[in-house]
């Protein structure tokens, strides 16, 4: 049988796709192949102004920044206070910039009068004089050094002058990092392949690693190309001798290059030919064949179409969503007339064999369960008055079997007990009712009951009063909760632990919190903890008995009584499990 389904698809497709490309393509590829070069050359010409920005900004806010706070000053004429306050700038500049490694105030004299050192604190002071920073920086002009290359990534000095009423009266001169500026400058990239490098004014390669087989520190000045852009010349990419072999290694390169007139560096950017010339026509290509045909494609039939397909879609999943919550009397409506159709009434006729089995197996847990307490709760009379010698005395081999059959029943009995409490919670047939209760009754009675398997294990276990006492919920389930929760923490604490019991009012709630040390849930764990027969494997708690029914139980407890549970818990250091409830007003 034909698929209708897959030719709504086909349709939808060929008008989509092979109408604007068979009428639009001939001309796209006509027109692409008169802008490319100049495309290109735009791309790289953006990319080296982009460069310079943030070249310009980076120099700007040093700069800046030591000529504002040298500006700033005032009253320099109380030569005694001098120290002080030139040991206070250098330390609040450094925390302006991280750029900084070294910041100095040198005297007229040329020698430092104070300096701070990022790797050297109690750096010595120096007579620099003699050196071009001094010089230059005396003469009221900023300085800006050669790039220099240490082990920490390349470097360079800035000097600039302290004035006081235009007067140059100190110099201040920092060494800057530029380590970040030149991580911004080379994460540029065209395409995949195409790349950004710096060279200093003097024609050193500028950069924290080396690209090919040129390393940091190399003259690039020897280079034809660099050194003609270091003199002023302007590559744009557009021109023939703009294609050449790159020294980096990578082959044919398409390039522009162009020096910045401020301090002298020379921005060059590269794109391999092989990635410019096919990679970047073929996107060109794609964009704009999908762009203007798709968009008249899409306008003219796209809604018309994807409204028919996606509606019935969304509906099954936003239906499979609600089966997933466990809510089986949902129901879609799919009326196409095609497989999606079908589709629909298998999805409700699979929901209501769902219903049927969800039916069957609460009432077989809940007779199931019923039927075996009866026996269960007989065996556990009778094995109580055989061990406390009612049928006369027993040896201490048949006690320690007894004792093991007391045990298994009592295990049992628990299990009857959450089958019954699930049951009952699934069929709705448990109701709470709540009242003004002082909940640390049940609390204090829950760890007084719990307090001797506590001292078996060494553990302490506390409880922590609180004023706030009143709250609206029902006596007998709070106990439940408790019995459950603090048994768990006694259980899953190693010898030695701690549990602790305290409450928290949060708005017009109470929270209780149960805090142990103890192993803690595992992170891949903790999205199931409230599921029914869930419990946590692990080497830790693998000899830990359990029917995974108990946080289940719990939980529909708590919300019963209009309150909420949740906890937090790191693998190893322990868990605290916490439960709200209304505050009696």
């Amino acid at each position: 049988m034909k698929s209708r389904l897959r030719n709504k698809f086909l349709l939808f497709f060929i008008l989509l796709a092979c109408i604007p490309v068979l009428a639009l393509g001939g001309t796209i590829l006509y027109l692409l192949d008169l802008a490319h070069q100049r495309d290109v050359s735009n791309l790289e010409l953006q990319a080296i102004d982009q460069k310079e920005d943030e070249i310009t900004k980076f120099f700007a806010d040093t700069l800046g920044l030591l000529e504002l706070r040298v500006e700033s000053l005032q009253a320099l004429e109380n030569q005694e206070s001098q120290p002080s306050w030139q040991e206070r700038l250098v330390k609040q500049i450094f925390q302006a910039n991280d750029a900084f490694e070294e910041i100095s105030f040198i005297g007229l004299d040329g020698r430092e009068t104070a300096k701070y050192s990022l790797f050297d604190p109690r750096a010595q002071l120096l007579y620099v004089a003699d050196l071009p920073k001094f010089q230059e920086a005396r003469k009221g002009r900023n300085f800006i050094g050669e790039v220099y290359h240490t082990l920490s990534g390349p470097m360079l000095t800035l000097a600039a002058p302290v004035k006081v009423k235009e007067q140059v009266v100190q110099v201040l001169s920092a060494e800057v990092s530029l380590s970040r500026l030149i991580k911004a400058v080379e994460a540029a990239r065209l395409g995949a392949t195409g790349y950004v490098t710096l060279f200093a004014q003097n024609g050193v390669f500028i950069s924290d690693r080396a690209r090919g087989n040129i390393r940091p520190g190399f003259n690039g000045s020897q280079w034809d190309r660099i050194s003609q852009a270091l003199s002023g010349a302007v590559f744009t990419g557009l021109d023939q001798k703009d294609r050449y072999e790159s020294i980096f290694g990578t082959g044919s390169v398409v390039g522009a290059a162009r020096r910045l007139p401020e301090i002298g560096w020379v921005i060059a950017v590269e794109w391999p030919l092989k990635e410019a010339d096919e990679v970047l026509r073929n996107v060109r290509n794609q964009v704009m064949m999908v762009t203007l045909g798709s968009i008249v494609a899409v306008l003219l039939a796209a809604p018309l179409f994807a409204a028919r397909l996606v509606r019935p879609i969304r509906e099954l999943e936003m239906n499979a969503q609600e089966v997933e919550k466990g809510n089986l009397q949902t129901k879609v409506a799919i009326q196409t007339h095609d497989e999606l159709e079908d589709l629909g009434n298998a999805f409700n006729t699979m929901v209501q064999g769902l219903r049927r089995l969800e039916e069957l197996k609460e009432e077989f847990v809940f007779v199931a369960a019923h039927e075996l307490r009866t026996p269960s709760t007989v065996i556990k009379g009778y094995t109580s008055m055989l061990l406390e010698g009612d049928a006369g005395p027993l040896t201490k081999k048949v006690k320690t079997f007894l004792s093991g059959v007391e045990q298994a029943n009592q295990r049992l009995l628990q299990l009857v007990e959450d089958l019954l409490e699930v049951a009952r919670s699934e069929a709705g047939r448990i109701a709470i009712e709540v009242k003004d209760i002082d909940i640390r009754e049940p609390i204090q009675s829950t760890v007084e009951e719990l307090a001797l398997l506590a001292r078996k294990k060494t553990i302490s276990l506390t409880y922590e009063l609180s004023d706030t006492r009143h709250v609206l919920a029902n006596e007998r389930r709070v106990k439940e909760v408790m019995v459950n929760l603090v048994g768990n923490s006694i259980k899953y604490t190693p010898k030695k632990g701690r549990v602790r019991v305290f409450h928290e009012v949060k708005e017009k709630e109470l929270v209780t919190h149960i805090e142990d040390n103890g192993y803690g849930i595992p992170q891949e764990a903790q999205s199931k903890i409230f599921e029914k027969f869930y419990r946590v494997e692990s080497p830790e708690t693998r000899d830990i008995t359990g029917t995974g029914l108990g946080l289940f139980i719990v939980k529909q407890l708590v919300e019963k009584m209009h309150g909420a549970i949740w906890f937090t818990s790191e693998q190893g250091k322990g868990t605290t499990f916490s439960f709200s409830l209304p505050i009696a007003s």
